[in-house]
């Protein structure tokens, strides 16, 4: 299912983390992200980097620093985030790695097609904050 939808882990761990930040206020450091999902500290602090590297968020050093949402959770969209570190969605019209129909038309094509742009159409409207709203912020 991954090759359908697209998403990296990375992406996936970027998600997460900014759904935290927004639980606690806005911001959140790296080792706590990181001990609150399961990865290790160095992963989520390059993550946290390369979006803060692209603007999403902003970095705090030193003692109590971190990392910040630069816009409000309900406005970053999750489309966003993820073109972000990944660049576009990729559109997989075929689930076998090399194409395999003969013709220029496959029956699974259209469905393929269909499929894509709900997703792209539904991260574009789902934001960090809808994320954020399904954890259970004070565990």
């Amino acid at each position: 299912m991954d090759r359908i939808i697209g998403i990296s882990d990375r992406s996936n761990a970027a998600l997460h983390a900014l759904a935290l930040a927004d639980c606690n206020g806005g911001s959140i450091a790296a080792a706590a992200a990181a001990q609150r999902l399961g990865l290790s500290p160095s992963y989520m602090a390059k993550i946290l980097q390369s979006l803060a590297g692209k603007g999403l968020i902003t970095s705090t050093r030193g003692i109590g620093g971190g990392f910040s949402l630069k816009r409000p959770a309900t406005q970053m969209a999750c489309l966003e985030v993820l073109e972000a570190l990944d660049g576009p969605l990729p559109a997989n019209y075929c689930l076998f790695s090399k194409p395999v129909c003969v013709t220029k038309t496959c029956a699974f094509h259209a469905l393929c097609v269909e499929a894509n742009r709900l997703l792209v159409d539904t991260l574009q409207k789902s934001t960090i904050a809808d994320i954020a709203a399904a954890f259970s912020c004070g565990n």
